[in-house]
């Protein structure tokens, strides 16, 4: 095994270990220059063995995703514009599924800020409750069932039976990951079978994705894109990518 190659299963056993790392951190601890040390992390990223973000790494595994306050900062500016365009589709007097997650979370300001009367909203994110609570506006009702710490949320069958109760205009939500065939993917089925009741009882449902969801991978199944009425991202796709959405006939806006 070359020193390249042994470095490489060090930093993959450290991020498997912690979920990220900066990339100071890993300089000191491998005694490299942070040009050999990008070097590295590109590689690794290039073989989908970890996901890169600015200043550091964290673990690409199906079956976990990052951290909470790690993913408000990652593509922040991306998920920003995709919840300004999502938000222009909620209209007054509308009712409204929201999962969890952090694009979501800032699509909840961006309609908080648009302060839209009458709206009632139907969410198992204790984060995005919190966000739209500032504005007396919105109508809140929050799922119980079981605790998801990791993202600020409530899951599981108790969860997807109180959705059950609702029937809602719009089902908005971001997603974990999305294949090549379409296949829309979260890392916990907690997640997955609140987002598939939510999508059941919803009149139209509309996917927040940025441009890394495209790349990466879950394990739990909650839909296909030819489920989603619309898809709004923050660049537009490749080729492959456009016929995959084109396929699906599914609504495509790209913010900004």
């Amino acid at each position: 095994m070359t020193e390249l190659n042994k470095r490489h299963s060090e930093i993959l056993d450290i991020l498997s270990r912690r979920g990220y790392a900066a990339i100071e951190e890993m300089v000191a601890a491998f005694n490299v220059t942070p040009q050999t040390l990008r070097r590295d992390l590109q590689e690794l990223s290039d073989r989908g063995l970890l996901r890169r973000h600015h200043g550091g790494a964290s673990a690409n595994l199906s079956t976990a995703n990052a951290d909470y306050e790690l993913r408000h900062v990652e593509t922040a500016a991306e998920k920003a514009a995709i919840a300004r365009a999502a938000a222009e589709l909620v209209t007054p007097g509308s009712s409204l599924f929201l999962t969890p997650g952090t694009t979501v979370d800032a699509l909840a300001k961006a309609i908080a800020e648009r302060r839209p009367r009458g709206l009632r909203v139907v969410t198992n994110s204790t984060a995005a409750a919190s966000i739209l609570d500032r504005c007396p506006e919105i109508s809140i009702l929050i799922t119980g069932g079981f605790w998801l710490g990791q993202n600020r949320a409530l899951g599981g069958m108790h969860a997807a039976a109180f959705i059950e109760n609702y029937r809602c205009d719009l089902h908005m939500t971001s997603i974990g990951g999305i294949d090549a065939d379409g296949n829309l993917l979260e890392y916990r089925d907690d997640e997955a079978v609140v987002g598939r009741a939510m999508m059941r009882n919803a009149r139209r449902s509309v996917l927040l994705a940025d441009h890394t969801k495209f790349s990466r991978v879950a394990m739990s199944r909650v839909a296909h894109l030819r489920e989603m009425s619309t898809l709004v991202t923050d660049r537009k796709p490749g080729p492959t990518t456009l016929q995959m959405i084109k396929d699906a006939r599914c609504e495509l806006i790209v913010a900004g």
